[in-house]
């Protein structure tokens, strides 16, 4: 009899926890869980104004939740998977750069899930010319130059520097660092009667350089290429004739931190009179040698300074101020056998 019993009891048993699996109890809830959106601005927290759009699962009619600000809690959310959409607004003059740590992230019971939008301000590359100097000395201040009719007009010897200066950096999110392509021209028109004078390539490092104001950690300079007309040419070889109309270029990629003013230099010519005998030996720190002949000049030249800056793999809200030209050209009379 009791062997009846205990048998009855288990069937009734199992029946019981069958139901209970397949039927839910009366007293359980849906289960839910909370998401956060919050939003950074150069890596502050911000809070303020950003429609973006929450997508919840179900795969014929997801939930669908409309934000308008940040920051915001969204409390007995369905879980799943949820997937958090930016639509427009956030900080002024500011974009999205990404949102994390996932764009989409699965909503578990009793969970809080964090979407964050992280804004960054809108970056803006720039330069200007600073103007001409000769062995480092600022062409206002040379004792053979003077300004004459929008131009300046110096006098050099043999073994003396040509430099162009150039102030430039990028607005943005302060302390970021940023990919920036770099393209210089030295546009030098030979006032010269033809085929007397000649261009070495040098192409030195230290030839191209950049300062900070304020003084901050040296740029990283990554590539420095130098061009004669558009096409690459590399240090040493044979000089090559001097155009009536020539561009020396040199192309540069740096590494700069933004919010920060750099001065940059470029020691665009030495100038030493040819023939050599070989091979020949140049100024350091230059990236070209202007070679003259040994016969007694002068010899005139018109050099014209531009230089162009370019964001890497990021968009530039203003390109108008990419470009710079040092608008007063420099007439150089170089004395020679003097």
């Amino acid at each position: 009899m009791k062997t009846k019993i205990f048998s009855i009891w288990s069937v009734l048993l199992i029946l019981i926890v069958s139901i209970a699996v397949v039927v839910p109890g009366c007293g359980d809830g849906a289960c839910t869980g909370d998401i956060e959106v919050r939003a950074t601005l150069c890596d502050a927290l911000w809070e303020g104004d950003v429609v973006y759009k929450l997508t919840g699962p179900g795969a014929t009619a997801p939930t669908i939740i409309d934000g308008t600000s940040v920051n915001a809690t969204h409390s007995g959310v369905d879980c799943g998977d949820w997937t958090c959409e930016y639509v427009s607004g956030g900080p002024p003059g500011a974009y999205l750069e990404s949102i994390t740590p996932d764009s989409t992230q699965d909503v578990t019971s009793g969970s809080t899930k964090t979407f964050t939008l992280n804004f960054e301000l809108e970056q803006d590359a720039w330069i200007e010319c600073l103007g001409w100097t000769i062995d480092g000395v600022p062409i206002e201040e040379y004792q053979y130059a003077e300004f004459f009719e929008g131009a300046w007009y110096a006098e050099v010897l043999p073994c003396q520097i040509i430099d162009a200066h150039f102030v430039q950096g990028v607005y943005g999110c302060e302390g970021r660092v940023v990919s920036v392509n770099e393209t210089s021209w030295l546009h030098i028109t030979d006032l010269n009667p033809p085929g007397l004078c000649w261009i070495y390539v040098v192409n030195e490092d230290c030839a191209v350089n950049k300062t900070a104001e304020p003084p901050a950690l040296p740029p990283e300079k990554v590539s420095q290429t130098t061009t004669i007309d558009g096409v690459t040419v590399g240090p040493g070889g044979e000089p090559i004739p001097l155009s009536p109309q020539m561009s020396l270029d040199v192309e540069t990629i740096w590494e700069l931190v933004k919010e920060i003013d750099y001065e940059k230099s470029i020691n665009w010519l030495g100038i030493s009179v040819f023939p050599f005998e070989p091979p020949v030996v140049p100024h350091p720190c230059v990236l070209f040698e202007l070679l003259l002949p040994p016969d007694p000049g002068p010899y005139v030249f018109q050099l014209v300074a531009e230089a162009e800056v370019e964001l890497m793999d990021d968009e530039d809200v203003n390109t108008q101020n990419n470009n710079a030209i040092c608008l007063a050209p420099l007439f150089l009379t170089v004395l020679v056998g003097i």
